[in-house]
């Protein structure tokens, strides 16, 4: 009895043995399947409401699919833009959440060491412009937002997190001036000079990659306050290269976002003409050679497909 009893136990050890191993060798396996975005910001504490604007806009199988790069806002940069609470962001229409979280997302796979140096106008999987910019000490900033932890690998792409929401751009430099409802005064003005002098025109229109601009766009409040312009018909009666030269003192090279704007001297496109922006403890402005005092800045950040908008306070004068 004992002879056969030993050589079954036997056995059976080497069974349980081997259920063991193939057991720990499948959690092993569950572990190391690499976790698609989707997967990824599901698990993760500081996506909370990044997973519900995910399932308000209704891409939770877009972000599975084909190679990506995923620039994810934290709960804190959703909270900086308003959408702090999980009612908020079911409040945003799905289009319009569909719209805002696809803007965070890049067909192809890209690392943060692949980005080149300077400012790269890039593509988003909804034909929308963002604006990624590597500084010369090595941070990486999309649009206003800063990277804060780069190269998240998973199986379709990598994972970006960036410090605020992005806000889509909706057409050009000209097409969000004539939209917004604070900036009358200027679309007034620009349509004043379009005629007489439509290289301006055709700048703050100007889709090409190569030609971007800034502009520091006076709103209404800032054009009521200044002598020369304060009434709809006062521009529309204007002296057309007076009001020209004035529009092209607003007007910089280049998209610049807050977190590139430095106190230094600008050349602007009003030729041999400069402007001033300074950079202050709790607020950025920008002085025109004639203005008393400095403009604030009151709206920073309004990208465009072929540049960005700061909206100031007053107009600036050369």
């Amino acid at each position: 009895m004992r002879n056969t009893f030993l050589p079954l136990l036997s056995r059976l050890s080497v069974v349980m043995l081997l259920l063991v191993f193939w057991g720990c060798q499948k959690r092993d396996d569950a572990v190391a399947t690499p976790q698609t975005i989707t997967d990824r910001i599901l698990e993760d504490s500081q996506f909370g409401l990044l997973r519900v604007a995910i399932a308000q806009a209704g891409v939770s199988d877009v972000l599975k699919d084909g190679n990506l790069t995923f620039f994810a806002p934290t709960d804190s940069a959703f909270q900086a833009a308003g959408l702090g609470t999980i009612a908020a962001i079911r409040s945003v229409p799905p289009d319009q959440m569909r719209t805002l979280v696809l803007y965070h997302l890049l067909t192809g796979s890209v690392m943060a060491s692949e980005i080149p140096a300077g400012m790269n106008s890039v593509e988003t999987l909804n034909k929308g412009i963002l604006y990624v910019n590597k500084a010369t000490d090595g941070t990486i900033y999309v649009n206003n937002a800063r990277l804060t932890q780069a190269d998240i690998k998973t199986a379709n792409g990598y994972i970006h997190i960036v410090n605020r929401v992005l806000m889509p751009s909706i057409g050009n430099v000209l097409v969000n001036i004539q939209n917004n409802p604070n900036l009358t005064f200027l679309t007034a003005a620009i349509k004043r000079i379009g005629t007489s002098n439509p290289t301006l025109l055709a700048t703050l229109e100007n889709a090409s990659s190569a030609n971007k601009v800034t502009i520091f766009a006076p709103n209404d409040a800032a054009f009521k306050a200044d002598k020369d312009y304060n009434t709809l018909s006062a521009i529309a009666s204007a002296n057309v290269q007076t009001l020209t030269n004035i529009l092209l003192y607003h007007v910089i090279a280049g998209a610049r976002f807050s977190t590139q704007i430095k106190t230094e001297s600008i050349d602007t496109f009003y030729t041999g003409n400069k402007l001033i922006t300074i950079v202050a403890p709790t607020q950025l402005m920008v002085k025109g050679a004639k203005n008393l005092t400095a403009a604030t800045i009151k709206q920073a950040d309004i990208p465009a497909t072929n540049g960005v908008i700061h909206i100031i306070d007053q107009v600036l004068q050369p």
